[in-house]
Parts: structure tokens; sequence; C-alpha cells
């Protein structure tokens, strides 16, 4: 057949508005075809949701990206499933996904090869973007495939968006079945409670071979100059505190020359270093207002309520060094099975404080 000048340009455009496809590794675990303009966003396929493995891709634009975060034409999550992986699971989106939305509504819900393909369509809103947009939600549990892909409509159409999700799953192929890793998954919660618990016993025998045991949250017990206190909400932690001492006011002096702490640096001009910090109590356009240096935890309760108790002088600001441990989040036991690495601390710490080094403006008070 001879193609007339007019059908032939018809047969070039419609084949050049066709987003190209190319073959992509998920890992060495998955191939398949995804469109040429995306590219990937980070190297390999996250594992922190339970029961898939997800593979993300995006093309970005440039400037509607200057704001608070990426503004995206195309981003594209691929979530290889695992065996047993169940529906919830397949029906909830990846945990990346934070797309935003106006008016967003399902069009459409199809069939496509051994998948189903759900359409929502809205205004994508991203600083100061607002474009219309697509998200395709394509279901495999044949495939053990999941396909998140957002896709602005100046960029993919409805019925362009379809095809090229019915190419992406029939390229699809599982190359080597990471049936280990899906039970390492799936027991990861275990582990991480048994590890918790763990940690929770450690630092407790830690504290109570101190002295500072046993602990009731609220309740600090004070021992060798040291307060100590353990909390368990909004998680588990312990505060090591020491009061240092006070310094004067003067009534006359802008706020900006109140005592506050001094920069402490090392022969070779670097910062030094401490095991806690320093902080301090003082009273500010009526009330007493507590702060600390490095904008590390603030006294918890209990030990709050006595530093209230014991500095009430408004025409002084009092100072406190103190570390706070959260129990569950360290990444070693190095500072749950051994506290000297705050104690080793404390002899600098009282005499840079008796000799005036900690602090700027002002001078510690003899008493």
């Amino acid at each position: 057949m001879t193609l007339t000048p007019t059908l032939a340009l018809g047969v070039f455009a419609m084949l050049f508005s066709q987003p190209r496809i190319t073959e992509r590794s998920l890992g060495d675990i998955a191939v398949i075809r995804v469109p040429r303009s995306v590219k990937e966003m980070y190297k390999g396929g996250h594992d922190g949701q339970i029961g898939r493995l997800v593979f993300t891709f995006s093309d970005d634009y440039f400037w509607a990206s200057f704001g608070s975060s990426t503004a995206y034409k195309q981003q594209l999550f691929i979530s290889v499933m695992a065996p047993d992986a169940t529906d919830a699971e397949y029906d909830a989106y990846p945990m990346r996904y934070r797309l935003s939305y106006n008016d967003r509504k399902t069009v459409r819900t199809v069939a496509v090869g051994t998948g189903t393909l759900k359409i929502d369509e809205g205004v994508y809103m991203q600083n100061a973007l607002e474009e219309p947009a697509h998200m395709f939600h394509y279901v495999d549990r044949a495939r053990r495939l999941q396909i998140a892909w957002h896709a602005v409509k100046k960029e993919i159409d409805l019925a362009t968006g379809m095809d090229v999700v019915a190419k992406m799953a029939a390229s699809f192929r599982i190359t080597r079945d990471p049936t280990a890793q899906f039970a390492d998954l799936r027991d990861r919660p275990r582990r991480e409670a048994d590890d918790r618990a763990r940690k929770r016993a450690l630092a407790m025998e830690t504290l109570e071979r101190e002295g500072y045991g046993p602990l009731e949250p609220g309740k600090p017990v004070f021992k060798d100059g040291v307060y100590v206190e353990w909390m368990v909400d909004p998680e588990l932690r312990f505060q090591l505190l020491v009061p240092l001492g006070r310094v004067r006011v003067d009534a006359n002096a802008p706020s900006g020359s109140r005592p506050r702490p001094a920069p402490l640096r090392n022969p070779d001009g670097s910062r030094r270093e401490l095991a806690g910090s320093l902080g301090w109590r003082e009273f500010v356009d009526g009330a007493w207002e507590s702060s600390n240096d490095e904008n590390a935890y603030l006294p918890f309760d209990g030990v709050g309520a006595v530093l209230a108790a014991q500095q009430s002088d408004p025409s002084f600001v009092h100072f406190y060094y103190s570390a706070t441990v959260r129990v569950e989040k360290e990444w070693g036991d190095e500072r749950l099975r051994d506290l000297r690495w705050f104690f080793d601390s404390l002899p600098e710490v009282r005499r840079l404080w008796s000799q005036g080094k900690l602090v700027t403006g002002g001078v510690p008070a003899s008493d």
C-alpha cells in the first residue's frame, strides 16, 4: 500500500507521540521496560516496606522544583511483591509515594493482561506548580507486580498511559526470586522487637548498677551530683543532668548580651566536643524558659520540676550540663552498657565552669 503524504504524516506523528520505552534492571531480581524519559531515583530497591521491594524512577521539573521539594512530571514506582503479599499490601502505595492531588477521583478501572489497572485523575500540587495529572495504579498478583505511576497530562494522556502500563506489565519478569530477602523482611519486626527489649534491659541494668535504680518515669534519682531520669513516652529515653551554677544577669544589659554557653575550641581551632551539652534556665518576659546550646533535649519533666524549685531567682541565669540517650535508637551498645562516656567528662566540665570558660556574658557566682 502506498501512503499518501497526509497519511504518512499522521503515522509519523502517531509513532513519535508515543513515549519510547527501554528495558531497565530492577537490581538483580527483575527486569522491566519503562519510559525512557524516567531516570532511576535511587540505586537499587528499597526494602523498608514488608511484602515488597520498591524501585523508583522519575522525570523532574527544573524550575518548579525550587521550593520545599522536587516537582515531578512523572514518578514511577515498580514494586516486586513477595509471594505471600496480601491484598492489602497490593492495594497500598509504596511508603515513598508522597504526591499530592486536589480533586482526586477514580475515572476508570479496567483489566490489563493478568492484572487490574485503576486510574485516578486530579490536579497535582507541588510548590507553586498546579498540573492536571493521572495516577495509574496497576496490580498483578500473577506477576507479583505493582505499578504506581504519576504522570502529568501534558506528558502522558489517558490512552497513552494505559498503553504504556500494558507494555510495562507485559515486559516484567523476575530473574532471581528474592525468597530469602522477603523472609528476612517478614521476620524483621520480631528481631527489632527483641532488640528493643534487649536494649531496654541493658540500659536499666547499667543504671541500677551505677546506683540510679530502680527508675520510674518522671521520678529522677540524684547521686554524686548527677540527676538521672527515665522516660517511656513518646519513646524510651534516659537523661543525665548536672546543675553547674548560676551567672548574674545585668538588669540593664540587652537580651543579646545575656550569659550564654561559650564556644569551646581545640588548640588547632576546631570545635571542641563534649559528651553532653550545656543548657540554661532564665526568666524572660515574665516566665521561666529552658534552652540548650545544641538544640538537644531539655530537662525531663521530673528534673525540670526539681530545677524550678531550686532556681527561683530571676536575677540569675542558671546553667546545667546534660545528655539524653534514646535507648532504642542507639546504633551500638556502648552508651547503654557503661556510663563512663558521661561521667569521665564531668571533671573537665566542672573545671571549665569554675574558671569561667564555659560561659560568656558573665562570671559564675561563687555560691
